[in-house]
């Protein structure tokens, strides 16, 4: 810099890696001034401000229509060096922060200091946004005043992110379907998508999860779609425009046949954040389809919101993890019914028997014939102390360690040899001559059984 002033500059300190801030953080720096000679100053004096402007042009008829618009959020204001002789002027809807006033006459020989602090204000305050007709920026102003001399001006612009309070709306999963009748009798296609949520961050991922029923022989592919719309807004009139930030082309889908399918689709980390706010708008939509040649495409278009990174609150379910499809115009809040009160069972009395209190939930077996043993060091009863010793077991002692019998084998006991004559019969009318009975027969598999991609 040359003449008089020979530095003039601007610096402030990050607070985080990615240089960015946001509601509530304090943004420090310094003004460095240096002279070659003894210099009078009028002001120097640094503002801090956050701004909006839209501005674009129409053709209409012979002439071109020109529209504007701003939008102020806040202005910070700090003073270094003010003439005690000059008058101070109020500026309108300025946030005045009181500091050291330094002399006016600024002499040579080393570099000028001045440091700055400003707590940027908490609120709804949009993101920085740069786009084709319009932005919203943040800066840092310092003004240098002499008498007689142009004033010196140095901007230096800041990103700043929002803190998002993100409310349960922006959770609810998202439900839509359609049908296609397509032209010359070439049969129907129905469509339907789930998303799990409205909101996702910068380099999240959005799981999509689609059912597809084709009663027809044309040609058909599955799109997606994530399309990006910025609005403008100034003296009652909008200009629009639109991309594509991604699209995904699916497998062409065979004829009379229905699927499923689940896709991940990753949204860049360097996205445009969502804006809403009284002259600038960026919106977010997905967009899931069929491509049919020659027919309207059955299109079904979800709003996406797009957050600041790290500000959603959930780690989200697994990549494998899809949500059922619920045919649901609107988006409804998961509900998820509770289960059964079942009795409370606190810690059993001393000597009580293990389990549940009787008769809370019924034995499918009867109680044993004989009691327990009040020692649990006593060895249990015999057979003879229960039965006698001249009663025959009540029901033959059976082994069925093997795969079930497909002919009479002695299965009983030699002291049970009365009977096996009789169970030998059994056998012989009801298994041994059963040939065709025996063959296995074919199990049906339901139709909601199918495969990842198809049924």
């Amino acid at each position: 810099m040359s003449g008089t002033i020979k530095e003039f500059t601007l610096n402030y300190d990050p607070v985080n890696q990615q240089n960015t801030f946001t509601s509530g953080d304090v943004l420090q720096g310094r003004v460095l001034l240096e002279v070659s000679k003894e210099v009078t100053i009028n002001q120097l004096y640094i503002k801090c401000k956050g701004d909006a402007d839209v501005w674009w042009t129409e053709r209409s008829g012979d002439k071109d229509e020109s529209y504007s618009s701003h939008e102020r959020y806040f202005k910070i204001k700090q003073t270094f060096i003010q003439d005690p002789s000059k008058p101070v002027q109020n500026e309108p809807n300025t946030t005045v922060i009181t500091g050291e006033i330094y002399g006016n006459v600024v002499r040579p020989g080393r570099r000028h200091v001045f440091p700055f602090s400003f707590q940027l204000p908490h609120g709804n305050l949009p993101p920085s946004f740069k786009g084709i007709d319009g932005n919203i920026k943040y800066t840092l102003e310092v003004t240098l005043d002499r008498s007689w001399k142009r004033n010196r001006t140095i901007k230096e612009e800041f990103t700043f992110v929002p803190r998002i309070a993100v409310c349960d709306y922006l959770m609810i999963p998202q439900s839509d379907a359609k049908v296609k009748n397509i032209n010359f009798n070439s049969g129907s296609a129905s469509l339907s998508a789930t998303v799990e949520r409205i909101g996702y961050v910068q380099g999240d991922t959005i799981k999509v999860s689609t059912n597809i029923i084709k009663s027809s022989s044309r040609k058909m592919r599955l799109k997606y779609k994530l399309e990006q719309r910025h609005t403008y807004f100034a003296q009652g009139n909008r200009s629009c425009s639109a991309k594509t930030i991604l699209k995904l082309v699916g497998d062409s889908i065979p004829a009379e046949s229905k699927q499923t399918v689940n896709t991940m689709l990753r949204i860049p980390e360097d996205v445009e954040l969502s804006i809403e706010c009284g002259i600038i708008k960026v919106e977010y939509f997905l967009k899931v389809y069929l491509d049919i040649p020659f027919s309207r495409d059955p299109e079904i278009k979800f709003p996406i919101t797009i957050l600041p990174a790290g500000q959603l609150p959930y780690p989200g379910p697994s990549k494998s993890d899809f949500p059922p499809y619920a045919p649901n115009p609107s988006p409804q809040p998961a509900f998820r019914p509770s289960p059964l009160p079942q009795p409370a069972l606190g810690p059993s009395p001393p000597g009580a028997a293990a389990g549940p209190p009787p008769g809370l939930y019924p034995s499918l077996n009867p109680s044993p014939a004989y009691p327990q043993p009040t020692n649990p060091e006593e060895p249990p009863p015999s057979y003879t102390d229960v039965y006698g010793e001249e009663s025959p077991p009540p029901y033959p002692a059976l082994d069925f360690l093997g795969p079930f019998p497909s002919a009479p084998q002695q299965l009983l006991s030699e002291s049970a040899s009365g009977q096996a004559g009789e169970a030998q019969r059994f056998w012989s009318s009801n298994f041994a001559n059963s040939g065709n009975q025996a063959e296995s027969q074919p199990v049906e598999i339901p139709d909601n059984i199918h495969h990842q991609t198809g049924f």
